[in-house]
């Protein structure tokens, strides 16, 4: 289905660089965001939504409506039984997402309902934590990751870098002493 499209997935699956992807994803109209529904309300079908579905590049829907920043959609997907920690083939959870590209109700709602804020990613050591502050936008989503129990001296594998050490924000320095 994507053949034509194989030699864009470097472009489409950095493992830091989700928000391209997105702009690619709708861009192309990619099955990954195109074939989700936009809205959701109380009337919206569980199968429809496919809460713990997969496209065909190993991303899960529910992570690809939490980076799209689609709260009714997400609220509907958890009420569907969508899985806070189930991780990417890239090894990410929605919580990676939410931290990386925030907001900070949209991690503190992850966060109410069971994902955990330790998360390793697979291949690379990275928690959440590490996410939120390598992207430095905004101090909130460390906030609410730490005050959550994030582990502030978890380090990254290949550097061996915390938190604190990847963060060039002085907000989110400030948080992390």
């Amino acid at each position: 289905m994507f053949s034509n499209l194989l030699p864009l997935r470097p472009a489409l699956r950095p493992a830091i660089r989700p928000a391209i992807r997105l702009a690619l994803c709708a861009a192309l109209a990619l099955p990954s965001l195109a074939a989700l529904p936009q809205t959701a309300n109380a009337q919206t079908n569980c199968a429809e939504l496919d809460p713990n579905g997969r496209d065909s590049g190993g991303d899960t829907h529910f992570a690809t409506t939490v980076m799209a920043k689609k709260f009714d959609v997400v609220k509907a997907m958890l009420a569907c039984g969508a899985d806070v920690n189930l991780k990417t083939d890239e090894g990410w959870t929605p919580l990676h997402t939410a931290a990386y590209w925030g907001p900070a109700d949209m991690v503190r709602l992850l966060i109410a309902n069971g994902a955990d804020v330790n998360a390793v990613g697979d291949y690379d050591g990275w928690t959440p934590l590490l996410m939120a502050v390598s992207s430095d936008d905004d101090p909130e989503v460390v906030k609410a990751l730490l005050e959550a129990g994030a582990d502030k001296n978890a380090k990254t594998t290949y550097k061996k870098q915390t938190a604190y050490e990847l963060a060039q924000n002085p907000k989110i320095k400030a948080l992390l002493k």
